[in-house]
């Protein structure tokens, strides 16, 4: 067996690996993920080092010229295939992110390939500790570079679960464009070709990688803000259906304590009820009627239904609100900002075990042609924050939908929304500006 070749091979398997983990490291890993990692990596070794073997005894490792590059093509295209089952035996994670972790990880170890090769090229053959050490040096500043620019930003945005089958396009792209491209590159100064051609097709290829991992990472951010569109999309469509039906509710129930507080003054009329009983049940009666009344039928709702939360939860909610300030708002936009808002509060409050901490402070009020809403509550460790908002527990907000949906909702309307934390008090800020009226006599358009 060719020692060089063998050492070679495993060079390469080994930074293609330690690429993929590069991207793939967040992802949540399957049971006994150490025992896997070891058990498959002395695996690839072994098959490594077998083939080299077979390489050498059937005459394919000594082949030059096209029949070389064809057979090392098809080498590295199924390493990139094999590497989607592998990533799936260490990670929890669909086929396409697999797809997709494994390609970026196999394009950034094609650009420190490549960069590599052209400083050889450059300085010529030199000692091997010397080259070794520089090969070594170039890997690590272009995977760390690699991680700042696509790991870290797919990471802090939490898209390490998007899914988009367009990954088998980039697939065919990588195989044709990064593996095809760099050994023909790879093969140029043996064929003659003059050395200024083979530093600008080297640098093209570098280009090529570094395009194709933009590529990638487009790919999933417009997939993944497609996914976030859609869901607040569908949450505010929700929020109107839940305002029609808290509204419907409200109405009810008040037309149902005015029953029943006429029943009640029937029977203490009639003798059956004391007056001291009478209004201990007026007083438990008085929780399910009394509605918040701030001007604002969609604000009055969401408070109105988020005080029975806090009720129950044994929270204060303390409320200064000028509706009317919000009139220009459409309600549903009122119910689901607001909502999700206390939601959030009721959420890091109900955790306190303080009763003089579990309180949640609501003010809305207009100045300087502004409409300012202020949340103000406690809470307990560290306050998760999403894009700068409050993440909330919940499953179906483990994405941070609901954080970004207040943002939205402030941003349609021009608006803005800021968190800051002093101690264990956190507060929440919208600032949104109020339309600007035509004046008064002005002709319309």
């Amino acid at each position: 067996m060719d020692a060089s070749l063998a050492a070679s091979a495993l060079e390469t398997v080994a930074q293609i690996a330690a690429a993929m983990l590069i991207f793939a490291w967040p992802l949540p890993r399957k049971p006994h993920f150490w025992a896997r990692l070891v058990g498959l990596a002395a695996t690839a070794a072994a098959l490594t080092l077998v083939g080299v073997a077979v390489a050498g005894a059937t005459g394919v490792a000594a082949m030059t010229g096209p029949s070389r590059v064809l057979a090392e093509f098809v080498l590295f295209s199924v390493v990139l295939v094999l590497a989607v089952p592998v990533l799936l035996a260490l990670f929890d994670a669909s086929v396409w992110v697999a797809l997709f972790f494994a390609t970026t990880g196999y394009t950034m170890q094609n650009l420190a390939s490549g960069a590599d090769g052209l400083l050889v090229f450059v300085l010529g053959e030199r000692p091997m500790p010397l080259q070794l050490a520089e090969a070594a040096a170039v890997t690590c500043i272009v995977y760390f570079l690699g991680y700042l620019a696509f790991a870290l930003p797919v990471r802090r945005h939490r898209l390490t679960d998007v899914e988009d089958h367009a990954m088998l396009v980039v697939v065919a792209a990588v195989i044709l464009v990064v593996i095809a491209f760099d050994l023909v590159n790879k093969s140029l100064p043996a064929l003659g070709t003059g050395t200024g051609d083979v530093v600008l097709l080297r640098m093209i290829h570098g280009i090529s990688c570094a395009f194709m991992l933009t590529v990638e990472f487009e790919l999933l951010y417009t997939r993944s803000l497609r996914t976030s569109v859609a869901a607040m999309e569908r949450a505010r469509a929700d929020d109107a259906k839940s305002l029609a039906a808290s509204r419907a509710n409200a109405q009810a129930i008040n037309v149902r304590m005015h029953d029943i507080r006429h029943q009640l003054r029937d029977l203490e009329a009639l003798g059956f009820v004391g007056a001291d009983a009478l209004a201990d049940l007026e007083r438990q009666l008085n929780v399910y009627d009394a509605g918040v009344r701030t001007g604002n039928v969609a604000l009055d709702t969401v408070l109105t239904e988020k005080g029975l939360v806090c009720e129950r939860e044994g929270i204060a909610l303390g409320c200064v609100a000028d509706g009317d300030a919000l009139s220009f708002m459409a309600p549903a936009d009122i119910y689901s900002l607001f909502g999700d808002a206390v939601d959030n509060a009721i959420e890091a409050v109900e955790k306190l075990d303080d009763p003089s901490k579990r309180v949640i402070d609501l003010t809305v009020r207009s100045t300087g042609g502004m409409v300012s809403a202020h949340v103000e509550n406690y809470f307990r460790g560290d306050a998760r924050l999403s894009d700068g908002l409050p993440l909330r527990q919940t499953p179906q907000d483990a994405r941070g939908f609901g954080a970004r949906h207040m943002r939205a909702v402030a941003e349609r309307y021009g608006g803005s929304i800021t968190t800051s934390t002093e101690g264990d008090l956190f507060r929440l800020d919208v600032l949104i500006p109020l339309p600007v009226e035509p004046a008064r006599g002005a002709r319309r358009a």
